[in-house]
Protein backbone atom coordinates (compact mmCIF):
# COMPACT_ATOMS: atom_id res chain seq x y z
CA UNK A 1 0.00 0.00 0.00
CA UNK A 2 1.33 3.39 -0.98
CA UNK A 3 0.85 6.30 1.37
CA UNK A 4 0.17 9.60 -0.38
CA UNK A 5 2.76 12.21 0.37
CA UNK A 6 0.21 14.57 1.97
CA UNK A 7 -1.03 11.84 4.34
CA UNK A 8 2.52 10.90 5.21
CA UNK A 9 3.33 14.47 6.06
CA UNK A 10 0.24 14.72 8.28
CA UNK A 11 1.19 11.51 10.02
CA UNK A 12 4.70 12.70 10.64
CA UNK A 13 3.37 15.95 12.05
CA UNK A 14 1.00 14.07 14.33
CA UNK A 15 3.73 11.77 15.56
CA UNK A 16 5.72 14.79 16.58
CA UNK A 17 3.01 16.16 18.83
CA UNK A 18 3.53 14.00 21.89
CA UNK A 19 2.66 15.96 25.00
CA UNK A 20 2.72 16.04 28.79
CA UNK A 21 -0.19 17.88 30.37
CA UNK A 22 0.50 19.74 33.61
CA UNK A 23 -0.69 18.09 36.84
CA UNK A 24 -4.17 19.19 37.86
CA UNK A 25 -5.10 21.05 41.01
CA UNK A 26 -5.98 18.64 43.84
CA UNK A 27 -7.51 19.15 47.25
CA UNK A 28 -7.88 16.80 50.20
CA UNK A 29 -10.51 14.07 49.80
CA UNK A 30 -13.78 14.55 51.70
CA UNK A 31 -13.88 13.57 55.36
CA UNK A 32 -15.37 10.22 56.23
CA UNK A 33 -18.92 10.67 57.57
CA UNK A 34 -19.29 10.40 61.34
CA UNK A 35 -20.99 7.13 62.37
CA UNK A 36 -24.46 7.52 63.92
CA UNK A 37 -24.82 7.72 67.69
CA UNK A 38 -26.24 4.49 69.07
CA UNK A 39 -26.89 2.79 72.36
CA UNK A 40 -25.71 -0.48 73.81
CA UNK A 41 -28.25 -1.36 76.46
CA UNK A 42 -27.23 -3.46 79.43
CA UNK A 43 -29.27 -4.80 82.30
CA UNK A 44 -27.93 -5.80 85.68
CA UNK A 45 -30.25 -8.00 87.72
CA UNK A 46 -29.72 -8.26 91.47
CA UNK A 47 -31.89 -10.97 93.09
CA UNK A 48 -33.15 -9.94 96.51
CA UNK A 49 -32.49 -13.49 97.68
CA UNK A 50 -28.77 -12.75 97.26
CA UNK A 51 -29.13 -9.63 99.39
CA UNK A 52 -31.05 -11.55 102.06
CA UNK A 53 -28.33 -14.21 102.18
CA UNK A 54 -25.68 -11.53 102.55
CA UNK A 55 -27.56 -9.68 105.31
CA UNK A 56 -28.17 -12.83 107.31
CA UNK A 57 -24.53 -13.83 106.99
CA UNK A 58 -23.04 -10.46 107.84
CA UNK A 59 -25.52 -8.85 110.21
CA UNK A 60 -24.63 -9.44 113.83
CA UNK A 61 -27.11 -10.95 116.22
CA UNK A 62 -26.85 -7.80 118.32
CA UNK A 63 -28.61 -5.13 116.34
CA UNK A 64 -29.03 -2.31 118.90
CA UNK A 65 -27.79 -1.54 122.38
CA UNK A 66 -28.15 1.25 124.95
CA UNK A 67 -26.16 1.39 128.17
CA UNK A 68 -27.00 3.55 131.19
CA UNK A 69 -29.29 5.81 129.21
CA UNK A 70 -30.98 8.46 131.37
CA UNK A 71 -34.73 8.44 130.90
CA UNK A 72 -37.70 10.00 132.69
CA UNK A 73 -39.65 7.73 135.02
CA UNK A 74 -42.47 10.11 136.02
CA UNK A 75 -41.53 10.37 139.71
CA UNK A 76 -37.81 10.08 139.41
CA UNK A 77 -34.77 9.63 137.28
CA UNK A 78 -34.00 6.29 135.71
CA UNK A 79 -31.18 4.68 133.85
CA UNK A 80 -31.84 2.03 131.28
CA UNK A 81 -29.84 -0.77 129.67
CA UNK A 82 -31.43 -2.24 126.56
CA UNK A 83 -30.21 -4.91 124.19
CA UNK A 84 -31.92 -5.91 120.92
CA UNK A 85 -30.85 -9.16 119.27
CA UNK A 86 -32.03 -10.77 116.03
CA UNK A 87 -34.16 -13.86 116.52
CA UNK A 88 -34.72 -15.05 112.99
CA UNK A 89 -33.83 -14.61 109.32
CA UNK A 90 -34.05 -11.25 107.66
CA UNK A 91 -36.40 -11.30 104.68
CA UNK A 92 -35.91 -9.04 101.69
CA UNK A 93 -38.30 -8.22 98.83
CA UNK A 94 -38.07 -5.92 95.82
CA UNK A 95 -40.71 -3.23 95.96
CA UNK A 96 -41.36 0.08 94.17
CA UNK A 97 -37.78 0.51 93.00
CA UNK A 98 -36.37 -0.25 96.47
CA UNK A 99 -36.05 -2.97 99.07
CA UNK A 100 -38.61 -3.98 101.69
CA UNK A 101 -36.99 -5.60 104.73
CA UNK A 102 -38.41 -7.46 107.70
CA UNK A 103 -36.17 -8.17 110.70
CA UNK A 104 -37.39 -10.13 113.78
CA UNK A 105 -35.75 -9.44 117.12
CA UNK A 106 -36.19 -9.50 120.88
CA UNK A 107 -35.19 -6.99 123.51
CA UNK A 108 -33.97 -7.30 127.06
CA UNK A 109 -34.43 -4.19 129.19
CA UNK A 110 -33.17 -3.37 132.66
CA UNK A 111 -34.15 -0.14 134.37
CA UNK A 112 -32.84 1.35 137.63
CA UNK A 113 -34.78 4.10 139.36
CA UNK A 114 -33.55 6.38 142.11
CA UNK A 115 -36.20 8.60 143.70
CA UNK A 116 -37.66 8.34 147.19
CA UNK A 117 -36.51 4.78 147.02
CA UNK A 118 -34.23 2.67 144.92
CA UNK A 119 -35.62 -0.07 142.73
CA UNK A 120 -35.13 -1.74 139.41
CA UNK A 121 -36.80 -4.13 137.07
CA UNK A 122 -36.34 -6.27 133.98
CA UNK A 123 -38.52 -7.04 131.00
CA UNK A 124 -38.36 -8.90 127.72
CA UNK A 125 -40.33 -8.25 124.56
CA UNK A 126 -40.54 -9.57 121.02
CA UNK A 127 -40.26 -7.13 118.13
CA UNK A 128 -40.19 -6.78 114.38
CA UNK A 129 -38.56 -4.01 112.34
CA UNK A 130 -40.22 -3.27 109.01
CA UNK A 131 -38.09 -1.08 106.81
CA UNK A 132 -37.88 0.22 103.27
CA UNK A 133 -34.55 1.02 101.65
CA UNK A 134 -34.40 3.64 98.93
CA UNK A 135 -31.52 3.40 96.50
CA UNK A 136 -29.67 6.19 94.73
CA UNK A 137 -26.51 6.47 92.70
CA UNK A 138 -23.59 8.65 93.72
CA UNK A 139 -21.55 10.50 91.05
CA UNK A 140 -18.76 7.95 91.51
CA UNK A 141 -21.13 5.03 90.66
CA UNK A 142 -21.45 3.82 94.25
CA UNK A 143 -24.96 2.82 95.35
CA UNK A 144 -26.21 4.81 98.32
CA UNK A 145 -28.96 3.46 100.57
CA UNK A 146 -31.34 5.19 102.93
CA UNK A 147 -33.37 2.91 105.18
CA UNK A 148 -36.38 4.03 107.19
CA UNK A 149 -39.23 2.18 108.84
CA UNK A 150 -40.99 1.39 112.06
CA UNK A 151 -40.75 -1.09 114.88
CA UNK A 152 -43.56 -3.16 116.36
CA UNK A 153 -43.14 -4.57 119.90
CA UNK A 154 -45.19 -7.07 121.88
CA UNK A 155 -47.05 -5.64 124.87
CA UNK A 156 -44.65 -6.12 127.74
CA UNK A 157 -44.30 -4.23 130.98
CA UNK A 158 -41.57 -3.54 133.46
CA UNK A 159 -42.42 -2.96 137.15
CA UNK A 160 -40.48 -0.37 139.14
CA UNK A 161 -41.78 -0.45 142.71
CA UNK A 162 -45.30 0.97 142.53
CA UNK A 163 -44.84 1.88 138.83
CA UNK A 164 -45.63 -0.18 135.77
CA UNK A 165 -43.95 0.96 132.53
CA UNK A 166 -44.59 -0.37 129.06
CA UNK A 167 -41.50 -1.51 127.16
CA UNK A 168 -43.00 0.04 124.04
CA UNK A 169 -42.92 3.44 125.71
CA UNK A 170 -39.29 2.95 126.63
CA UNK A 171 -38.48 2.06 123.03
CA UNK A 172 -40.47 4.93 121.53
CA UNK A 173 -38.90 7.47 123.84
CA UNK A 174 -35.52 6.34 122.55
CA UNK A 175 -36.53 5.55 118.99
CA UNK A 176 -33.96 7.89 117.48
CA UNK A 177 -31.20 5.78 119.03
CA UNK A 178 -32.72 2.29 118.84
CA UNK A 179 -34.50 2.18 115.47
CA UNK A 180 -31.80 4.23 113.78
CA UNK A 181 -29.19 1.78 115.04
CA UNK A 182 -30.99 -1.05 113.25
CA UNK A 183 -31.51 0.88 110.03
CA UNK A 184 -27.94 2.17 109.95
CA UNK A 185 -26.65 -1.36 110.29
CA UNK A 186 -28.76 -2.38 107.28
CA UNK A 187 -27.46 0.59 105.26
CA UNK A 188 -23.91 -0.29 106.24
CA UNK A 189 -24.31 -3.73 104.64
CA UNK A 190 -26.59 -3.05 101.68
CA UNK A 191 -24.75 -0.21 99.91
CA UNK A 192 -21.39 -1.97 99.49
CA UNK A 193 -23.13 -5.24 98.56
CA UNK A 194 -24.58 -3.83 95.34
CA UNK A 195 -21.37 -3.54 93.33
CA UNK A 196 -22.57 -1.46 90.42
CA UNK A 197 -19.32 0.42 89.78
CA UNK A 198 -17.26 -2.68 88.86
CA UNK A 199 -20.00 -3.71 86.45
CA UNK A 200 -20.09 -0.24 84.89
CA UNK A 201 -16.29 -0.35 84.53
CA UNK A 202 -16.49 -3.73 82.80
CA UNK A 203 -19.12 -2.49 80.36
CA UNK A 204 -17.16 0.70 79.65
CA UNK A 205 -13.96 -1.26 79.04
CA UNK A 206 -15.75 -3.85 76.91
CA UNK A 207 -17.24 -1.39 74.45
CA UNK A 208 -13.78 0.04 73.80
CA UNK A 209 -12.31 -3.30 72.71
CA UNK A 210 -12.65 -4.28 69.03
CA UNK A 211 -15.17 -7.05 68.40
CA UNK A 212 -14.39 -9.45 65.57
CA UNK A 213 -17.29 -9.57 63.11
CA UNK A 214 -15.65 -11.10 60.04
CA UNK A 215 -12.95 -13.54 58.94
CA UNK A 216 -12.82 -13.24 55.14
CA UNK A 217 -12.07 -10.42 54.99
CA UNK A 218 -11.00 -9.86 58.62
CA UNK A 219 -13.38 -7.25 60.02
CA UNK A 220 -13.65 -5.61 63.44
CA UNK A 221 -16.43 -3.61 65.04
CA UNK A 222 -14.82 -0.65 66.78
CA UNK A 223 -16.97 1.34 69.19
CA UNK A 224 -16.13 4.86 70.30
CA UNK A 225 -17.96 5.56 73.58
CA UNK A 226 -19.21 9.01 74.48
CA UNK A 227 -21.30 8.55 77.63
CA UNK A 228 -22.56 5.95 80.07
CA UNK A 229 -26.10 6.28 81.36
CA UNK A 230 -28.19 4.69 84.08
CA UNK A 231 -31.95 4.69 84.43
CA UNK A 232 -34.25 4.68 87.42
CA UNK A 233 -33.88 1.51 89.47
CA UNK A 234 -36.74 -0.85 88.70
CA UNK A 235 -38.08 -3.91 90.49
CA UNK A 236 -39.33 -7.02 88.75
CA UNK A 237 -40.37 -10.09 90.64
CA UNK A 238 -37.89 -10.55 93.46
CA UNK A 239 -35.06 -8.64 91.83
CA UNK A 240 -33.66 -5.15 91.43
CA UNK A 241 -33.12 -4.13 87.80
CA UNK A 242 -30.40 -1.63 86.91
CA UNK A 243 -30.59 -0.35 83.33
CA UNK A 244 -27.33 0.88 81.85
CA UNK A 245 -26.67 2.26 78.40
CA UNK A 246 -23.45 3.19 76.64
CA UNK A 247 -23.67 5.92 73.99
CA UNK A 248 -21.29 4.85 71.24
CA UNK A 249 -20.45 5.46 67.61
CA UNK A 250 -19.71 2.18 65.86
CA UNK A 251 -17.92 1.41 62.65
CA UNK A 252 -16.53 -1.73 61.09
CA UNK A 253 -12.86 -1.65 60.12
CA UNK A 254 -11.27 -4.10 57.69
CA UNK A 255 -7.83 -5.39 58.67
CA UNK A 256 -5.85 -8.44 59.69
CA UNK A 257 -5.24 -7.12 63.19
CA UNK A 258 -7.77 -5.52 65.55
CA UNK A 259 -7.57 -1.73 65.37
CA UNK A 260 -6.19 -0.05 68.45
CA UNK A 261 -8.56 2.49 70.03
CA UNK A 262 -7.31 6.04 69.88
CA UNK A 263 -7.24 6.03 73.69
CA UNK A 264 -9.00 4.21 76.50
CA UNK A 265 -11.37 6.65 78.15
CA UNK A 266 -11.78 6.33 81.93
CA UNK A 267 -15.16 5.59 83.41
CA UNK A 268 -17.20 8.82 83.25
CA UNK A 269 -19.72 10.11 85.73
CA UNK A 270 -23.14 8.56 85.13
CA UNK A 271 -25.65 10.43 82.99
CA UNK A 272 -29.39 9.95 83.42
CA UNK A 273 -31.06 7.47 81.11
CA UNK A 274 -34.57 8.07 79.82
CA UNK A 275 -36.43 5.18 78.28
CA UNK A 276 -34.03 2.25 77.93
CA UNK A 277 -33.48 1.17 74.34
CA UNK A 278 -31.29 -1.38 72.62
CA UNK A 279 -31.69 0.04 69.12
CA UNK A 280 -28.34 0.20 67.44
CA UNK A 281 -26.73 1.29 64.18
CA UNK A 282 -23.15 1.19 62.94
CA UNK A 283 -21.43 1.79 59.63
CA UNK A 284 -19.80 -0.91 57.54
CA UNK A 285 -17.28 0.05 54.87
CA UNK A 286 -16.78 -1.61 51.53
CA UNK A 287 -13.38 -0.41 50.38
CA UNK A 288 -12.05 -0.43 46.84
CA UNK A 289 -8.40 0.69 46.65
CA UNK A 290 -7.51 2.99 43.78
CA UNK A 291 -4.77 0.58 42.73
CA UNK A 292 -7.32 -2.22 42.32
CA UNK A 293 -9.87 -0.02 40.57
CA UNK A 294 -7.19 1.36 38.23
CA UNK A 295 -6.01 -2.14 37.29
CA UNK A 296 -9.58 -3.28 36.58
CA UNK A 297 -10.29 -0.26 34.39
CA UNK A 298 -7.00 -0.56 32.51
CA UNK A 299 -7.63 -4.24 31.76
CA UNK A 300 -11.04 -3.38 30.28
CA UNK A 301 -9.59 -0.54 28.18
CA UNK A 302 -6.81 -2.75 26.82
CA UNK A 303 -9.35 -5.39 25.89
CA UNK A 304 -11.61 -2.89 24.19
CA UNK A 305 -9.67 0.26 23.28
CA UNK A 306 -11.69 3.41 22.62
CA UNK A 307 -11.95 4.93 19.13
CA UNK A 308 -12.16 8.61 18.36
CA UNK A 309 -13.05 9.15 14.75
CA UNK A 310 -10.99 6.72 12.70
CA UNK A 311 -8.22 6.55 15.29
CA UNK A 312 -7.78 3.97 17.99
CA UNK A 313 -6.61 5.26 21.38
CA UNK A 314 -4.35 2.78 23.14
CA UNK A 315 -4.20 3.38 26.90
CA UNK A 316 -1.25 1.68 28.59
CA UNK A 317 -1.35 3.39 31.97
CA UNK A 318 -4.24 4.56 34.16
CA UNK A 319 -4.22 5.83 37.73
CA UNK A 320 -7.12 7.09 39.82
CA UNK A 321 -6.16 9.93 42.16
CA UNK A 322 -8.33 11.42 44.93
CA UNK A 323 -9.34 15.05 45.10
CA UNK A 324 -11.81 17.02 47.16
CA UNK A 325 -14.94 17.27 45.00
CA UNK A 326 -14.10 14.58 42.45
CA UNK A 327 -11.39 12.13 41.43
CA UNK A 328 -8.73 12.47 38.76
CA UNK A 329 -8.05 9.84 36.14
CA UNK A 330 -4.45 10.07 34.92
CA UNK A 331 -3.91 8.25 31.60
CA UNK A 332 -1.01 7.68 29.28
CA UNK A 333 -2.24 6.94 25.78
CA UNK A 334 -1.10 6.65 22.21
CA UNK A 335 -3.20 7.45 19.15
CA UNK A 336 -2.78 4.89 16.40
CA UNK A 337 -3.68 5.34 12.70
CA UNK A 338 -5.63 2.53 11.11
CA UNK A 339 -3.19 2.26 8.25
CA UNK A 340 -0.11 2.26 10.49
CA UNK A 341 0.22 -1.46 11.24
CA UNK A 342 3.63 -1.05 12.93
CA UNK A 343 2.73 1.91 15.20
CA UNK A 344 5.58 3.96 13.77
CA UNK A 345 3.49 7.07 13.65
CA UNK A 346 1.72 6.80 17.03
CA UNK A 347 1.32 10.04 18.95
CA UNK A 348 1.60 9.54 22.71
CA UNK A 349 1.04 11.73 25.69
CA UNK A 350 -0.15 11.91 29.28
CA UNK A 351 -3.21 13.80 30.39
CA UNK A 352 -5.78 14.04 33.12
CA UNK A 353 -9.53 13.66 33.28
CA UNK A 354 -11.86 14.39 36.15
CA UNK A 355 -15.04 12.61 37.19
CA UNK A 356 -17.57 12.34 39.99
CA UNK A 357 -17.79 9.01 41.90
CA UNK A 358 -21.33 7.81 42.60
CA UNK A 359 -22.88 4.65 43.97
CA UNK A 360 -25.64 2.82 42.10
CA UNK A 361 -27.76 0.99 44.72
CA UNK A 362 -29.66 -0.94 42.05
CA UNK A 363 -26.50 -2.75 40.95
CA UNK A 364 -24.11 -2.05 43.87
CA UNK A 365 -21.69 -0.45 41.43
CA UNK A 366 -19.19 2.28 42.14
CA UNK A 367 -19.12 4.47 39.04
CA UNK A 368 -17.12 7.48 37.96
CA UNK A 369 -19.49 9.74 36.04
CA UNK A 370 -19.25 12.99 34.06
CA UNK A 371 -15.71 12.14 32.97
CA UNK A 372 -14.13 15.11 31.23
CA UNK A 373 -10.70 16.58 30.61
CA UNK A 374 -9.05 18.64 33.29
CA UNK A 375 -8.89 22.21 32.00
CA UNK A 376 -5.09 22.19 31.67
CA UNK A 377 -5.15 18.91 29.70
CA UNK A 378 -7.87 20.20 27.39
CA UNK A 379 -5.88 23.34 26.67
CA UNK A 380 -2.87 21.23 25.69
CA UNK A 381 -4.97 19.00 23.44
CA UNK A 382 -6.52 22.00 21.72
CA UNK A 383 -2.99 22.89 20.66
CA UNK A 384 -1.53 19.45 20.00
CA UNK A 385 -4.53 17.32 18.97
CA UNK A 386 -7.55 19.51 18.44
CA UNK A 387 -9.66 16.64 17.09
CA UNK A 388 -9.10 14.68 20.37
CA UNK A 389 -10.10 17.54 22.66
CA UNK A 390 -13.83 16.84 22.64
CA UNK A 391 -15.95 14.69 24.97
CA UNK A 392 -15.76 11.41 23.08
CA UNK A 393 -12.68 9.93 24.76
CA UNK A 394 -14.02 10.82 28.22
CA UNK A 395 -17.36 9.11 27.45
CA UNK A 396 -15.67 5.92 26.29
CA UNK A 397 -13.29 5.79 29.24
CA UNK A 398 -16.22 6.43 31.59
CA UNK A 399 -17.98 3.28 30.37
CA UNK A 400 -15.09 1.25 31.83
CA UNK A 401 -14.94 3.07 35.17
CA UNK A 402 -17.58 0.84 36.71
CA UNK A 403 -16.71 -1.38 39.68
CA UNK A 404 -19.14 -3.83 41.21
CA UNK A 405 -18.85 -4.35 44.98
CA UNK A 406 -21.97 -6.50 45.50
CA UNK A 407 -19.93 -9.58 46.39
CA UNK A 408 -17.94 -7.72 49.04
CA UNK A 409 -21.11 -6.23 50.49
CA UNK A 410 -22.87 -9.60 50.65
CA UNK A 411 -19.90 -11.19 52.42
CA UNK A 412 -19.71 -8.43 55.00
CA UNK A 413 -23.45 -8.42 55.62
CA UNK A 414 -23.52 -12.17 56.18
CA UNK A 415 -20.41 -12.12 58.36
CA UNK A 416 -21.56 -9.25 60.58
CA UNK A 417 -25.04 -10.73 60.98
CA UNK A 418 -23.69 -14.14 61.98
CA UNK A 419 -21.00 -12.79 64.31
CA UNK A 420 -23.30 -10.46 66.25
CA UNK A 421 -25.94 -13.16 66.72
CA UNK A 422 -23.39 -15.24 68.60
CA UNK A 423 -22.96 -14.00 72.20
CA UNK A 424 -19.40 -12.81 72.65
CA UNK A 425 -17.35 -12.13 75.72
CA UNK A 426 -16.98 -13.12 79.34
CA UNK A 427 -18.27 -11.12 82.28
CA UNK A 428 -19.86 -8.72 79.83
CA UNK A 429 -21.56 -10.61 77.00
CA UNK A 430 -22.52 -8.64 73.89
CA UNK A 431 -24.91 -10.02 71.30
CA UNK A 432 -27.11 -8.46 68.68
CA UNK A 433 -29.52 -8.94 65.84
CA UNK A 434 -29.14 -7.11 62.55
CA UNK A 435 -32.58 -6.20 61.22
CA UNK A 436 -31.70 -4.24 58.09
CA UNK A 437 -28.92 -2.77 56.00
CA UNK A 438 -29.26 0.72 54.59
CA UNK A 439 -28.31 1.95 51.13
CA UNK A 440 -24.61 2.86 50.92
CA UNK A 441 -23.26 6.35 50.66
CA UNK A 442 -20.07 6.78 48.71
CA UNK A 443 -16.97 8.59 49.80
CA UNK A 444 -13.32 8.43 48.93
CA UNK A 445 -10.14 8.64 50.92
CA UNK A 446 -6.42 8.97 50.25
CA UNK A 447 -6.25 5.28 49.35
CA UNK A 448 -9.54 4.28 47.78
CA UNK A 449 -13.29 4.44 47.37
CA UNK A 450 -15.37 3.93 50.48
CA UNK A 451 -18.97 2.70 50.24
CA UNK A 452 -20.49 3.06 53.69
CA UNK A 453 -23.72 1.28 54.53
CA UNK A 454 -25.45 1.17 57.89
CA UNK A 455 -26.44 -1.95 59.77
CA UNK A 456 -29.46 -1.41 61.99
CA UNK A 457 -30.84 -3.67 64.68
CA UNK A 458 -30.48 -4.33 68.37
CA UNK A 459 -27.41 -4.90 70.51
CA UNK A 460 -27.57 -5.90 74.16
CA UNK A 461 -24.93 -6.42 76.81
CA UNK A 462 -25.53 -8.81 79.67
CA UNK A 463 -23.66 -8.17 82.91
CA UNK A 464 -22.64 -11.00 85.19
CA UNK A 465 -23.92 -10.27 88.70
CA UNK A 466 -22.13 -13.19 90.33
CA UNK A 467 -19.74 -10.87 92.21
CA UNK A 468 -22.43 -8.97 94.08
CA UNK A 469 -22.04 -10.81 97.32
Amino acid sequence: MRIPALSLCAALALSACGFQAPAPQRTAPPATPTPPLSTIAATLTVPTSDLATMLNAKTEQKIAQIDQKKIGCFIGKCKMDLLATRTGLITVAAQNGGIAITLPFQIQAHVKMKSFFKTGGDANAMGEARAFTRLSLAPDWHVETHTQGDVQLSDSQIRLGPLNMRVTDLWNNNDQHLSDAIFKQLDKRLGPAIKLKPQAEKLWAKVQRPIRVGKKPPAWLLLTPEALRIGQIQTRGDALIFSLAADVRGRVIIGDEPPAPEHFAPLPRPHPLGTPSNQFAFTIPVTLPYTEASALALAKLKKKPPHVGSSQVMIDKLDILPSGQDVIVAVHFCVAQSWDIFGWFNSCGEGYLRGMPVFDPATNDVRITNVHYDIATENVLLTAMRWLAGDELGRQIQSHLVFNVAHDMDKLEASVTKSLAKPEGKGVIISGQVQSFGSPTLGWTDTGFLALFTAKGTVTATLDASELH
